[in-house]
């Protein structure tokens, strides 16, 4: 059996490839390839839809890699083409080539972390991350809540008498969102973490109750800007749920406070005629939807109303109320 020779010439350029590829390496991985440029932290957005090139040449020319040539060299024999992530990075003088690609390729964003109150409204809500971001402005922020849809079973469908369709839903707590998010990135975040809230059981005790979960987020709400101690939100509940039971007026003040044009601390009876459907003095039920969004106690309160006779309550001076079962005995405590 003759075997067949390879031509000196095939040999000879093997040879030279293979020499060649060595001499780049050793030029690709000499301490000036190797390290960051950088004098000073760079922050650099890795553009959605950007290709390895394009990634490179924009981390050259903020100098966080030397070469963009030796950044996608590496990155190639690393298997990583397809694994840089999109966001907003900040690089300092003291990381190298591979922290750099590291951490493109973990999507080690930059974020920033913003709190989120009990009780606020929409607007308020969208004005508090409007301000954190610094992307968007509140009106962007609204827009996209009504405009997108989320696919959630328990959202109420659009309705002219509603305010806004997500009030009530944006669960307030602290956030970590990445640099540059857009708003409806964010709110598919906050109503991620409102459904966690939402357990199974919750949803059996709905129906145990007989309301839908609008209904008792609305409740909630109400509770959220009646109350100011944890201890007394399930017998503010407990009000709530027993003039519904009877068909009688709500008659909160936090429903005409909403209502109003402008929020005033101190209604007078004027305000009380104010025509609005979430004005629970003048129309009998529960409001077309939450008046802000409720914390964690008020939608517990809300699903678990401690049974009492109570009809009534009135606030004392420093936030607690006092509850009562006629109006007889409600009266005696606001003369008092």
């Amino acid at each position: 059996m003759t075997k067949t020779k390879t031509p000196i010439g095939a040999k000879f350029s093997a040879v030279l490839v293979l020499f060649l590829a060595m001499g780049m390496f050793a030029v690709f991985f000499t301490a000036d390839y190797i390290c960051t440029p950088l004098e000073e932290e760079t922050r650099v957005m890795v553009h959605p839809g950007a290709s390895t090139r394009r990634i490179a040449e924009d981390l050259e020319k903020h100098n966080v890699v030397a070469s963009s040539l030796v950044f996608r060299v590496i990155v190639r024999l690393q298997g990583l083409e397809n694994s840089l992530q999109t966001g907003f990075y900040s690089f300092s003088p003291e990381e190298d080539i591979f922290s750099v690609i590291e951490k493109i390729s973990r999507g080690d964003v930059l974020k920033y972390r913003v709190t989120v109150p009990e009780g606020l409204t929409m607007e308020q809500t969208a004005q508090i991350l409007a301000d954190k971001s610094g992307d968007f402005s509140r009106e962007e922020f609204l827009q996209a809540a009504e405009q997108n849809e989320f696919m959630y079973e328990y959202l109420p469908e659009p309705d002219d008498e509603l305010d806004y369709r997500l009030q009530g839903y944006l669960f307030p707590a602290t956030y970590e969102f990445p640099v540059g998010s857009q708003p409806r990135v964010i709110i598919r975040q906050m109503l991620e973490r409102f459904d966690r809230e939402i357990t199974p059981q919750l949803v059996e005790k709905a129906q145990e109750l007989g309301y839908e979960i609008h209904e008792l987020i609305t409740i909630a709400s109400l509770i959220e800007r009646e109350a100011k101690i944890d201890e007394e939100r399930p017998l503010i509940s407990s009000v709530i749920h027993n003039r519904l039971d009877i068909n009688m007026r709500l008659q909160i003040d936090a429903t005409v406070q909403y209502a109003l044009p402008e929020w005033k601390s101190r209604l007078f009876f004027v305000d009380l005629e104010y025509d609005s459907p979430y004005n629970t003095y003048l129309y009998p039920g529960l409001p077309p939807g939450p008046i802000c969004n409720p914390g964690r106690a008020s939608i517990r309160g809300a699903f678990y109303p401690v049974e009492t006779e109570y009809l009534f309550y009135i606030a004392n001076p420093d936030g607690s109320h006092n509850f009562s079962r006629t109006f007889e005995e409600h009266r005696l405590f606001r003369i008092r």
